[in-house]
């Protein structure tokens, strides 16, 4: 009985670290997509300032 008390703390352990590194991951990519989006945005609101003053 111990020993399936052992095997499924494990398993939840387990699959709670899967779980944070999958929510990590995918957190940190979402800020790569916005860090990207605002340099382009940047970018792009930059040469658009330049078109106007010319």
């Amino acid at each position: 009985m111990m020993h399936l008390i052992l095997v499924i703390a494990v398993v939840i352990i387990l699959a709670a670290s899967c779980l944070l590194t999958f929510a990590l991951c995918r957190a940190a990519t979402r800020r790569d997509m916005l860090e990207a989006r605002w340099r382009e945005e940047s970018a792009g609101s930059v040469s658009e300032e330049g078109h106007e003053s010319a």
